[in-house]
């Protein structure tokens, strides 16, 4: 599985939760060794979110697969000997404390780097390492509060953490530069990636348009209104809805004149209440029978079963089950990134593993003896898990 050329990285990853998991996931299943480095209480927090399996949490399984785990306490002298023994073995560690911790630590860029001048060393926080709002609790869902986006969606809270996806698809990117530049200088950069500095990429578009409006923007001035006529979701006669995504004039056209309204065309005061009297006109299955006879941007709403179910059936290398050992039988979905003889096959995905699962043979990968591991484990230096710990 993977490339190569990947499987010669390895990774450190120190991260809780989505941003800094979702990051390091790419490069697990690109082949990288990615070791995630937790502490020997909890570990990642994401272990232990519910719905479960065979004790193994979805969220953990979604971001963990591929992956090794290995639980030091890195506060204990002889642990944070072996964690910096590893660094130097390691091409990118990414970490998510609140800004100072690390150094408190020992483990900040700056001493990693004394011993590992290659190293790629990627930091993920709030607002950045140098902003003081980095320093306070903060979530999400409130940057996204922040970066006035929340304003232009009616306040609806998101059933993905997008301030999260688009610092983990920032964080991804940059390690990839920063590896590329290395093949060049022969130095490693440190990475500081804000989580809302990266939200704040992905509204870009808003933003310009914010500007081009002479500095308004509600949610009756965005590009699509909720009352737009041709691009959003109408409900049907027995209660479904469907998606018109008509945005082209062609199309808009040709939807009017078929459906019987050629006056709507020039988008008229009301186009939006004729359209959803129009579209509850019909079930759902005429509307389907509807649409099979004509090239227009429309679609059923289907609930998340039915769309799973689709993508089972028509990309099996997209998503697909595995039968893992703790959790059982678990849907696992695929990289989107179709790169020729580099993409990953499900059927090889290894489970998440359990907390410190890894432990001992990453510290004899480090020339630990037997007796060294148990006396650093008996200690509470280190976790040692069995195959059936979580």
């Amino acid at each position: 599985m993977g490339a190569p050329s990947f499987e010669r990285l390895r990774v450190l990853d120190l991260s809780r939760y989505l941003p800094g998991g979702y990051a390091t996931q790419v490069l697990a299943d690109l082949g990288a060794d990615v070791v995630k480095v937790e502490d020997t209480g909890l570990g990642d927090f994401c272990r232990h979110e519910h719905p479960q399996l065979g004790g193994m949490s979805y969220y953990h399984e979604a971001l963990a697969r591929n992956k090794r785990s290995v639980a030091l306490n890195l506060k204990d002298a002889r642990a944070l000997e072996a964690y910096l023994k590893l660094v130097e073995t390691a091409d990118v560690v990414v970490e998510s404390f609140r800004p100072g911790v690390t150094r408190k630590l020992g483990i900040d860029y700056d001493t990693l780097r004394e011993g590992n001048p290659r190293l790629v060393y990627c930091s993920l926080s709030g607002y950045g390492q140098d902003d003081p709002r980095s320093l306070r609790a903060l979530h999400d869902l409130n940057m996204q509060a922040q970066s006035g986006y929340l304003s232009l969606n009616g306040g609806v809270k998101a059933p993905l953490h997008l301030c999260d996806l688009a610092s983990s698809m920032v964080a991804a990117q940059s390690i990839l530069a920063a590896l590329y530049d290395r093949e060049v200088s022969g130095e490693g950069r440190r990475i500081d990636i804000s989580m809302f500095d990266s939200f704040v990429w992905w509204n870009s578009l808003l933003d310009a348009r914010w500007c081009f409006q002479g500095g308004t923007l509600d949610e009756r001035s965005v590009i699509y209104p909720a009352d737009c006529c041709f691009y959003n979701i109408f409900e049907t006669a027995d209660g479904s809805r469907l998606s018109l995504g008509l945005i082209e004039d062609k199309f808009w056209r040709a939807f009017c004149e078929d459906v019987g309204a050629p006056e709507l065309a020039e988008k008229p005061e009301g186009a939006y209440g004729r359209v959803c009297e129009l579209v509850a006109s019909k079930t759902l299955a005429e509307w389907e029978a509807w649409i099979a006879e004509r090239d227009l941007p429309i679609a059923p709403v289907i609930d998340k079963g039915a769309a799973i179910g689709q993508m089972l059936e028509c990309e099996p290398d997209m998503m697909a089950y595995c039968d893992f050992p703790r959790a059982g039988r678990v849907l696992q979905t695929n990289l989107p990134h179709r790169i020729a003889g580099m993409r990953p096959s499900i059927s090889d995905f290894e489970e998440a593993p359990a907390l410190g699962e890894h432990t001992q043979a990453v510290l004899r990968e480090l020339g630990w003896s037997e007796a060294e591991i148990m006396e650093l484990v008996e200690s509470g230096g280190a976790l040692v898990a069995g195959k059936g710990a979580s």
